[in-house]
């Protein structure tokens, strides 16, 4: 994603990531993580992810209702590429950077048709999910 974040830095594109939920609670490798029980929490587990995977985007934390990923899906690790009217116009679960890329460029150089931007990232050149 920083990747991403990078490529677009000049092109009026905003990256964020919304914290929802703990996957798989107390599995996988992380099991000191369980559910969240209070939002701290919730905040606490947030900004340990930031600083274990360096984020430089920003990231909102939704609810401990869940309010915002019950709106927007259920999945983890889902992808929403906004416009600037607020049309969804690309959603997919595992965030695959390189459709991602494809669809910004299209965005961006449909945006100002003077600075097209072409498909550069490949998803097995960086890891595709945060």
């Amino acid at each position: 994603m920083e990747l991403l974040r990078q490529k677009y830095l000049d092109r009026d594109v905003e990256f964020v990531s919304m914290y929802v939920r703990e996957p798989h609670p107390h599995e996988r490798g992380f099991p000191g993580y369980g559910q969240h029980e209070t939002y701290e929490h919730k905040l606490a587990y947030a900004r340990e992810l930031v600083d274990i995977k360096d984020l430089k985007i920003p990231v909102v934390v939704d609810g401990i209702d869940q309010k915002h990923h019950l709106d927007l899906g259920t999945l983890p690790n889902m992808a929403y590429v906004v416009d600037k009217k607020g049309v969804v116009r690309y959603a997919k679960n595992w965030l695959p950077a390189d459709d991602i890329d494809e669809v910004l460029s299209g965005l961006v150089s449909q945006d100002d048709p003077s600075r097209p931007v072409t498909v550069t990232i490949a998803t097995h050149h960086i890891n595709s999910s945060i």
